[in-house]
């Protein structure tokens, strides 16, 4: 299924036609779009290199279909068809 405006619009509507909530961020309209989740579980550790270091970059937060539903939304945002406030994604790695 290719991601398009017209999809990711429907998914907000929906999402406030069924919670009454007018603020969503970008992880509950992916998985509303998705159907399942699109971080990492809790608790999953990073990606070792052959020393045993850890490698966050290669376990990304988010999918890459999520990446591309915030592009639609910062583009909806811009034309004026939603109003969307860009946000910071803060991941920490596992200790």
């Amino acid at each position: 299924m290719e991601l398009n405006e017209e999809m990711v619009l429907a998914a907000v509507n929906g999402l406030h036609a069924r919670t009454g909530e007018r603020v969503f961020t970008l992880i509950e309209i992916a998985e509303t779009i998705e159907g399942q989740r699109v971080t990492s579980p809790p608790g999953m550790r990073a990606p070792t290199g052959a020393g045993g270091h850890p490698h966050p970059e290669l376990a990304p937060p988010i999918t890459a279909r999520a990446r591309t539903i915030n592009n639609i939304l910062l583009r909806l945002g811009e034309e004026g068809r939603l109003t969307v406030e860009p946000a910071a994604l803060v991941m920490f790695p596992p200790p």
